[in-house]
């Protein structure tokens, strides 16, 4: 029996107590139907169904959904919508060639690709899922997120629209708007409240800094961005390392850098480079102007050399806590404070090795200019030895100070992981990718079985 519709008949089908509310959605709630140019009931497998035809206008509580055809099992209650699916709740929009719609579970699945839509907020994916009730979804495959703020590909995201929070594993690739900041990491959890972004395994984050035209590298384990009212910070833990271009570098377990005031804080076996230079302490502290580092300070234990060639001959500083203060591209002035010793190598005026002179004091001053000793003092307590070349010979290594003899290389530029994968999709998301997989058996679409690409 096929019958037309007609708003007098439309109406008959309705729960007058129930019809235009605005309730939370999920059992026990109907599914009301509010328009279809044309239904039938037909028979089938599981039970009668009941198809709808032409502008089809389904809801329940407070969840509206919009076809062209529909499909719903009258035993089951089970509703598949095919044809230009709109799903929409308080400003959330879903739309996806097919979805199928379980008003006992409240949930949605859209097996082949879906576009969501919130505010601001876009994401694509070839696999969605809705909890309804839960307010939240689940994105599988070649997902893309936008917003203001960020852009996110992953393969797989949970977003949670009461927080805003979205969670993507899989392995993701995100950036700013202008592409000046990206990062790319296993997991990624994005907390817009909170102006927060959680980078998880193998962490890179790049920036680039277009007033002096270089970039900037961190790698971590995790690294945590955040923004409040005193500007931007950012945490790194577990084997950190930056690179700013060639210039400095730096490698620490823990890193926190202030990015407004131009703070960075080194803790946790802490080495910076700069230059030839090399610097070691219980912990240290940057200050930055203009992308480059201004003031270096290292405290407890810190340890500086400076590589002279390629041999095993650095000039080498031991104290309790030493400053470096740059005072252009390649003056420097440095201070040495609590049980100073140094080792500074000798040359003769044809730049042969001549032997090295051994120093210490409570204090010590020098100015370096390109990594070249050009004036010292040496204050309190000083004693000192010269060590001529032929007691060297070929043991340089032997002359180094307590704890300056370590072997660790300088941290070089990162290579994505993740970044490339996602390159391809600068258009994924533009047009839903269809599935190939079709819907066969209404009797086995249930919460439990449905099952994602």
């Amino acid at each position: 029996m096929r019958l037309r519709t007609g708003s007098i008949g439309l109406l008959l089908l309705l729960s007058p107590a129930l019809y235009g509310q605005d309730r939370p959605i999920g059992p026990p709630l109907p599914v009301i139907l509010h328009h279809a140019d044309a239904f039938a009931v037909r028979p089938s497998d599981s039970g009668d169904v009941r198809e709808l035809i032409g502008n089809v206008w389904l809801q329940q509580g407070n969840a509206t959904l919009r076809c062209g055809t529909a499909l719903q099992y009258i035993a089951t209650g089970l509703v598949v919508l095919r044809h230009n699916v709109r799903l929409e709740q308080d400003g959330l929009r879903i739309t996806a060639p097919l979805i199928i719609y379980d008003p006992a579970a409240a949930t949605a699945v859209a097996e082949q690709g879906a576009e969501i839509r919130q505010d601001s907020r876009s994401v694509r994916a070839r696999w969605g899922f809705y909890n309804i009730a839960q307010r939240e979804l689940l994105l599988v495959t070649d997902v893309l997120y936008r917003d203001e703020t960020v852009t996110l590909w992953t393969d797989t995201l949970r977003y949670h629209r009461a927080t805003g929070v979205s969670h993507s594993w899989g392995g993701g690739y995100a950036e700013s708007p202008s592409g000046h900041l990206s990062a790319e990491a296993d997991t990624i959890t994005y907390l817009p409240q909170s102006s927060q972004i959680r980078l998880a395994g193998s962490a890179i984050l790049r920036q680039l800094d277009t007033a002096a035209h270089d970039t900037v590298w961190l790698t971590a384990a995790t690294i945590l961005l955040r923004r409040d009212s005193t500007g931007n910070h950012l945490r790194a833990e577990g084997s950190a390392s930056i690179v700013r271009d060639t210039l400095w570098a730096a490698r620490a377990s823990r890193v926190l850098w202030e990015e407004d005031s131009g703070h960075v804080t080194l803790s946790g076996d802490p080495t910076v480079w700069y230059g030839a230079a090399e610097l070691k302490a219980d912990s240290i502290a940057v200050f930055l102007q203009g992308g480059q580092f201004s003031i270096l300070h290292g405290y407890g234990n810190a340890r500086l050399r400076i590589r002279i060639d390629t041999t095993l001959r650095m000039h080498q500083l031991k104290a309790d806590s030493v400053s470096l203060r740059r005072l252009s591209d390649s003056l420097a002035e440095l201070h040495a404070v609590g049980n100073t010793r140094t080792v500074y190598w000798h040359y003769d005026s044809d730049g042969v090795p001549a032997g090295l002179f051994r120093n210490s004091a409570d204090r010590v001053e020098l100015v370096l200019y390109d990594d070249s000793l050009q004036t010292a003092r040496w204050l309190g307590k000083i004693y000192g030895e010269y060590v001529p070349e032929p007691l060297i010979g070929e043991r340089p290594a032997e002359w180094s100070l307590p704890s300056l003899a370590w072997q660790e290389e300088r941290p070089l530029v990162p290579s994505w992981r993740h970044r490339w994968r996602w390159q391809k999709a600068s258009s994924v998301g533009e047009s839903a990718p269809k599935s190939q997989r079709t819907l066969e058996s209404p009797q086995v679409l249930t919460p439990r079985n449905f099952k994602r690409p």
